[in-house]
């Protein structure tokens, strides 16, 4: 199963915005994550439309997805 790590930040219009980490460190607690997403706002380096899309920590979260292929085109 891949497992992937989610940030979920507010946007600076009031939306939601997600980040995605693949292969993330397991078991991360509240405060390193939260550390982390607030290290990624303060760099206040992503600029969409004029708006900033990682203004506020939202939570985190870690997924598991599951593939099941029918087949692959050789």
């Amino acid at each position: 199963m891949a497992k992937s790590l989610e940030l979920r930040f507010g946007t600076s219009l009031g939306k939601t915005k997600t980040m995605s980490v693949k292969d993330p460190i397991l078991n991360l607690t509240t405060e390193k994550a939260q550390q982390a997403m607030n290290s990624i706002i303060s760099l206040n380096m992503f600029q969409i439309e004029g708006a900033n899309p990682y203004a506020t920590v939202v939570g985190a979260r870690y997924v598991e997805r599951v593939v099941d292929d029918i087949f692959e085109a050789e």
